[in-house]
């Protein structure tokens, strides 16, 4: 393993059955029905450990860019541009922010972010940015960084509860190292990496500090494509909150629209099928017993254009993303999806308790 000496460089208003027959027609198409009016972002808060949710960051920054001549910690623009390509296949896997962090906190520990054609005395067969051996393909392969990028990630994707481990632990169990410490000192420059090539932190995630302002980044989202409705009417229920105009009915949780903030932050496109019930009156499931009645609920239908069950892996990174910024004792729906599929969770700070639900989308509410 070669280190780089000093670290300087540091769920819908329509029974079930018809809603699934809208799914599947939005998945394909994923039409934006009506054109809104932008509200301005009146009040945005950074929000960390102390905030809402607490806990580590995951929102995603833009696609990663090198200067001419820049420098991030003793990095280079050569070194940089191994770091974009690595930043750039983990947002193409909807790898949370902090997955692209240690991965290339695994780069600089290998190979200080250069992409060598050899080894080191311990071990002279491995090669590439993130020295891979033979058992990750053809020397080819691992000396392109972006396959061996996304080698990386669907091993660490697999490692047991990977977002809440120290990174080092989650590095060391992916590439089996000697020492299960060695990449600690490099997560620093990591976070100034990813910081300075796409605008994100690892550790902050700027969050609305009310309903009303995340919701205008919501109706922002929405004009971007980024963020789609099954249904126009769940989409003017967002409208209203950023105009301020919601009537008491009709009123959205200020944590559950920051959790959807947070959500569009994450991933490149975000489906939403269903929020306040009671709005449009629609009693499916559980009727007015059902969080969606008071607005407390979300159903994600798609992520990235790709339709959730509850127990594929974008609903469980969807999950993750979210459990950060979530109020302590939200609650996450389709854990019979899950219990079939034979998928865990993992270790969750926030969502303290799941419930059976249809397989056709991922229902998070908050308390």
């Amino acid at each position: 393993m070669i280190g780089v000496g000093t670290a300087t460089a540091r769920a819908v208003a329509h029974p079930k059955t018809t809603r699934n027959l809208l799914t599947v027609a939005a998945v394909i198409v994923l039409v934006v029905p009506v054109a809104l009016v932008a509200v301005p972002v009146s009040l945005v808060l950074a929000i960390g450990a102390s905030g809402f949710g607490g806990g580590g960051g995951v929102c995603g920054g833009s696609a990663p860019s090198v200067e001419a001549g820049q420098k991030v910690d003793g990095y280079g623009p050569e070194q940089l541009k191994i770091a974009a390509t690595i930043i750039t296949v983990g947002q193409k896997m909807s790898v949370p922010l902090h997955g692209q962090t240690l991965a290339v906190m695994v780069a600089i520990g290998e190979s200080g972010l250069r992409n060598l054609d050899h080894g080191d005395a311990v071990d002279n067969t491995t090669i590439g940015v993130f020295q891979q051996g033979a058992g990750y393909g053809t020397p080819a392969q691992r000396m392109d960084p972006a396959t061996a990028a996304a080698a990386f990630y669907t091993r660490m994707l697999h490692v047991p509860n990977w977002q809440t481990l120290a990174p080092t632990l989650v590095a060391h169990a992916v590439q089996i190292n000697a020492d299960p410490n060695h990449y600690a000192p490099f997560w620093t420059p990591a976070e100034h990496v990813l910081a300075a090539l796409t605008g994100a932190s690892a550790g902050t995630c700027q969050v609305p500090a009310d309903a009303r302002a995340a919701a205008a980044v919501l109706v922002s989202a929405i004009q971007s494509k980024k963020l789609n409705f099954l249904e126009p009417r769940y989409q003017q229920q967002v409208t209203n909150m950023a105009e301020g105009t919601a009537t008491p009915d009709c009123t959205i949780d200020a944590h559950l629209l920051q959790l959807i903030v947070v959500a569009v932050q994450s991933f490149q496109q975000v489906g939403v099928s269903d929020l306040n019930r009671r709005c449009t009156g629609m009693t499916p499931g559980a009727g007015t017993a059902s969080a969606h009645w008071k607005g407390k609920a979300v159903d994600f239908y798609a992520i990235n254009r790709q339709s959730l069950t509850g127990a594929d892996t974008l609903s469980v990174q969807l999950i993750h993303a979210l459990d950060p910024y979530a109020p302590h004792g939200s609650s996450a729906g389709q854990s019979d999806c899950r219990t079939r599929a034979h998928v865990s969770l993992g270790v969750l700070v926030n969502f303290t308790s799941d419930f059976p639900d249809t397989c056709n989308h991922q229902h998070i509410q908050v308390p």
